[in-house]
């Protein structure tokens, strides 16, 4: 998973290098540059499966999960 690890660090560096002064908006944008330059379904990263983990961390946390689904 050194993809991951990458993946990270990466993250980490642009958030503690930043100084957001506006919305969340600006975080997930960094977050979304650095995670879309690792799509590609070679390696198992592909685009709709992250965003289906997003959506289904937040609807853990914000009590709209479906547990049905």
């Amino acid at each position: 998973m050194k993809n991951v690890d990458n993946i990270k660090e990466e993250i980490i560096r642009a958030l503690n290098e930043s100084t957001y002064d506006s919305d969340l908006s600006d975080v997930g944008n960094t977050i979304g540059i650095i995670i879309a330059k690792y799509f590609n379904e070679e390696m198992g990263f592909e685009k709709e499966s992250f965003l289906a983990g997003i959506k289904h961390g937040i609807s853990l946390t914000d009590g709209t999960h479906d547990s049905n689904v």
